[in-house]
């Protein structure tokens, strides 16, 4: 993982830049000048998100605003000739970019890199002070577009991917991001006949030369084997006249070649050299895995995914880039950290919702074997405006030409996640992306019911509402499934489900998941009729989890627990539910038993579930034997899961509830392979610490991170779960050595000092730039303390030294305001009944679903027939406060408008003709008096063949009294 950030050879240097920097939040008129006075900043490092947060942070509370970051730094005098650029990996969303007072770069768009060409403005051997000017305000010209507070996710803002400073000579070999050649820049590597015994290669590589001089020029392209051993090479010669480029297209071939497939994710490396007569002046390594896909099997049917043509079910899940506490601003560690999880969770693939992330977590997946569907940046959102549209069409271009080496990607979502986008921009936006790539390995996918069954290649959810295929010829996968947003966690009955309650909710979420897997089309066994039955759908390709972490949204206050994994990547039951669904036989998955039960509930531990994927499994309870169940036998508890080789869940019946242990083995071939077992907590003893790296050792490079839990144990070492809801415990936590633990100054966050959720607190530890011990302490009243000790590996890259400056005050928190949010404001509610209500064709049936006050029951009509009218009589006069229309369907985008009277006859506008996505279920307020009839009309619901859904409609007033 330091490879991103070094290289050895001397013609191309890559410094770390991610230390020494100095931040302001808020804007600072003039920091651009290299003598603004400074003195009162922070010093941070990146990445580094504008403010820390608190973990339940939604409800667009976290900041949004301008921030500043300021880097001294001096450059040799031997270097003056040399090119020099400064790459960023991730600003959100937009900057710019100035050096010594002069600005340099703009850059708009917060998911993918820039680059910085600094060559011709650099002092040497003098300060120079870069300086950007970040802004994560809401702008509706840069994709996603949409305003924070209606939106799923957050815009945490900062400099919150890798910041690197290259320097080389003047023939180079160009970066992709920054040259914008169509299909070109960089290296570009394709296969255009992938072979088991030979494999073609085609090499593009594009070298500038920016010298004054003609280049006698030789391109040596290579590629190494796992061992460094060559497997082949080829050479280019000309002459590259001065102040010019060219690309060079070169050909191999590789003989018996390893093939990349999630299952044994070969890499090899791709060397290329580039020499001025014999003086060698560029070195590039690719990463290389060489893999041929289709979405069709050999004999052309739309059946499931193939990868070296072998048939491969995809089982994925979507992932957000943000954390606890620092949002999206992760040190690479942390992402390398994440895609090992989720590998191990028994997911072969990964959608990258909804946005390019980190290079790092794609490298990650290239390397441990996770498919991944690239999402250019969108949610419920498109604007005609020709700058937004033009800048959408151009993350299209630069999400593919920064990631289209990697073997990990399979399938670029080149479509803006659910957004009702007009037919020509759909269309443009397929066709860019196969120029960009033209061959027959980019696939493109969208919603089928949008404009995705005209152009793109691959669709999403394709199926009709009664459950029959409308499109046998079209590749089928799921991109979300397994939850939804009207989950009321506290509830525990739903797919939404957090340790901060009980077990409860963590158990149902699985039950419901296991239902939906099998190919439940009804929402209360938690499905939906266009998640395409997953399992139980025969040709499909495969599905996508929603989610993989939990996460907090601009749009709601309530965290959506909808994640295998806490905020924290604490793991809950249903990751190992997903686990289940790999072969034990398969090396790289193993077998796996686990019992989904703290076994503290009397009310819940008589009746247990094992999630395992062994022949047979045994469950005992205090050494007694409850009973044994094969793999086999418990097949036809959900036998579509089983026909796709997944694993159903095993229900044991254990009698009474006893406290005590559990265990469980998993048997294979007649012998354990391996055991799980989970003891009744007891009384709160002691603290436990437990070092996260989950194998990866952290780097003493001043912005590594790794992870740390606190767990709350009995004395016989058991965490101390919940019996009821919101049981927490206080912790104090502190770091000392060559560590900080991010946030221990910050009161607002109450990192140092927090409150454990399900007997488990976090905190996430920066290191320095020194190796050495860094020490980890954790107090609780009433409880035995712990410590630990852990060891910062050596840095062996190269940090750019620092600048003269005035020392800075170390990062601590403030209680500065966040931006405008939307307060919720309590207003009477009138109660409606079922008999309120009537359509203008007189229909009644369902109604009553509009009025139950559950919004669980979702009243649909019978047709797709529009437009629809329904009226709503109050039975007396009322002072019209607002509305709120809570929709049927999240994905669906509604057309809508009010309007009241107080006789039937003349009508008042209400709320105006408005276009809103189905998770737009916010209040809307007005005021009109004297209303007693509403009428709410229809006109429109996108996607095509989609139907008018409503969960509920709450009126908010107060009644008027009448004269006498």
């Amino acid at each position: 993982m330091q490879s991103a950030l070094c290289q050895s050879e001397s013609v191309r240097r890559v410094f770390n830049f991610n230390t020494n920097w100095a931040f302001y939040r808020g804007d600072a008129i003039g920091a651009e000048a290299i003598n603004y006075d400074d003195k009162n900043w922070t010093e941070v490092s990146i990445p580094h998100t504008m403010r820390l947060e608190k973990k339940h942070n939604g409800g667009n509370r976290n900041y949004q605003g301008i921030a500043w970051y300021r880097r001294y730094f001096k450059l040799k005098k031997s270097d003056q000739g040399k090119r020099i650029t400064v790459n960023f990996e991730g600003v959100q969303k937009n900057c710019e970019v100035f050096l010594n007072g002069e600005k340099v770069n703009e850059h708009f768009g917060g998911y993918l890199g820039f680059v910085v060409d600094i060559t011709e403005k650099v002092k040497f051997e003098k300060n120079n002070v870069l300086a950007v000017r970040v802004s994560n305000m809401d702008d509706p010209f840069t994709p996603p577009g949409k305003a924070q507070a209606k939106l799923d996710f957050n815009y945490y803002g900062g400099i919150y991917r890798d910041v690197t400073l290259v320097i080389s000579n003047k023939l180079y070999i160009s970066d992709p991001l920054e040259t914008d050649k169509i299909a070109g820049g960089g290296v570009f590597v394709t296969f255009p006949k992938v072979e088991k015994q030979r494999a073609e290669v085609n090499i593009k590589t594009h070298i500038v030369n920016r010298c004054n001089d003609n280049a006698s020029l030789t391109l040596i392209t290579a590629i190494k084997d796992k061992s460094g051993q060559e497997v082949a090479s080829v050479n280019s010669k000309g002459t590259l006249t001065a102040n010019s480029d060219q690309e060079y297209v070169q050909d191999l071939v590789v003989k018996k070649p390893s093939l990349w497939h999630p299952d044994h994710p070969y890499l090899y490396q791709l060397e290329s050299r580039v020499y001025n007569g014999k003086d060698l002046v560029d070195l590039k390594t690719t990463p290389i895995g060489i893999r041929t896909i289709s979405f069709k099997s050999p004999a052309g049917k739309a059946d499931g995914f193939y990868i070296n043509g072998e048939k491969l079910y995809l089982r994925g899940a979507n992932r957000h880039q943000s954390y606890q506490n620092i949002g999206d601003a992760a040190s690479n560690s942390m992402q390398w950290r994440d895609a090992l999880q989720i590998k191990k969770g028994g997911f072969n693939a990964v959608r990258a919702s909804h946005y390019p992330q980190s290079p790092s977590f794609l490298d990650a997946c290239d390397q441990l074997g996770l498919l991944v569907i690239e999402c250019e940046p969108g949610w419920q959102f498109f604007s005609k405006d020709s700058v937004f549209v033009a800048r959408s069409f151009q993350q299209i271009r630069e999400m593919v030409r920064r990631d289209r080496n990697h073997p990990s990607v399979f399938l670029w979502e080149t479509s803006l996640n659910e957004s009702p986008t007009p037919d020509y921009w759909a269309k443009e936006a397929v066709r860019i992306a196969h120029e960009e790539m033209p061959n027959d390995q980019m696939f493109t996918a969208d919603d089928f019911f949008a404009k995705g069954r005209k152009y793109y290649d691959v669709s999403y959810k394709v199926i009709n509402e009664d459950g029959t295929d409308p499109m046998p010829t079209m590749p089928s996968l799921t991109r979300e499934w397994g939850d939804t947003w009207i989950a009321d966690p506290q509830k525990e009955n739903g797919l939404r489900a957090s340790r901060m309650y009980t077990s409860k909710g963590l158990l149902n979420q699985c039950v419901l998941r296991q239902k939906a897997l099998n190919g439940t089309m009804l929402e209360d066994e938690g499905g939906y009729w266009d998640h395409a039955r997953l399992d139980a759908n025969e040709r499909i390709g495969g599905y996508f989890l929603w989610t993989y972490n939990d996460y907090t949204r601009g749009s709601d206050a309530v965290t959506a627990f909808s994640g295998v994994v806490d905020i924290d990547r604490y793991e809950k039951f249903g990751y190992y539910q997903l686990q289940a669904m790999q072969d034990a036989r398969n090396p790289v998955y193993g077998p796996m038993v686990f019992i989904a039960s703290y076994n503290n509930r009397p009310d819940l531990d008589s009746a247990l579930v094992v999630f395992s994927n062994c022949d047979k499994v045994k469950l005992y309870r205090n050494s007694k034997l409850i009973g044994e169940q094969t793999r086999a036998g418990n097949s036809p508890t959900a036998s579509f899961v089983a026909a796709k080789d997944g694993s159903p869940y095993y229900r044991f019946s254990a009698g009474n509830y006893e406290p005590g242990e559990l265990k469980a083995e998993g048997i294979i071939d007649g012998k354990v392979v391996c055991s799980y077992s989970v003891k009744t907590p007891e009384t709160p003893d002691h603290l436990e610490i437990e070092i996260a790296d989950r194998g990866i050792q952290t780097v003493a490079n001043g912005s590594d991170m790794i992870p740390v839990y606190i767990k709350v144990c009995d004395k016989n070492g058991t965490v101390v779960s919940n019996v009821a809801p919101l049981q927490s415990y206080e912790l104090n936590l502190s770091v000392s050595g060559e560590g900080t633990l991010i946030g221990a100054h910050d009161p607002r966050v109450n990192v140092a000092n927090q409150q454990a959720e399900g007997g488990i607190g976090y905190g996430i530890i920066r290191t320095t730039d020194k190796s050495g011990k860094i020490t980890v302490n954790a107090t609780s009243p009433g409880l035995k303390s712990a410590n630990i000790s852990f060891q910062s590996l050596p840095f062996n890259g190269i940090c750019l030294a620092d600048g003269e400056h005035v020392k800075w005050q170390q990062e601590s928190g403030t209680n500065d305001s966040v931006s405008v949010n939307e307060i919720a404001v309590k207003q009477p509610v009138i109660k409606l009944s079922a008999d309120m209500f009537s359509l203008l064709d007189g229909g009644r049936d369902g109604l009553e679903k509009l009025a139950d006050g559950n919004p669980r029951t979702i009243w649909r009509t019978f047709s797709d027939k529009l437009p629809i009218e329904l009226k709503i009589d109050l039975g007396k006069p009322f002072g019209l406060l607002g509305s709120r229309i809570i929709w049927g369907k999240d994905s669906d985008w509604y057309t809508y408008s009010l309007q009241g009277s107080s006789d039937g006859i003349n009508w008042v506008d209400l709320i105006s003709e408005r276009r809103v996505s189905g998770q737009d279920y916010k209040p809307v307020f007005y005021e009109a008096t004297q209303v007693r009839y509403i009428k709410m009309k229809l006109p429109e619901v996108l996607p095509e063949r989609s139907k008018a859904a409503i969960g509920d409609i709450e009126l908010y007033g107060l009644p008027l009294s009448l004269p006498n």
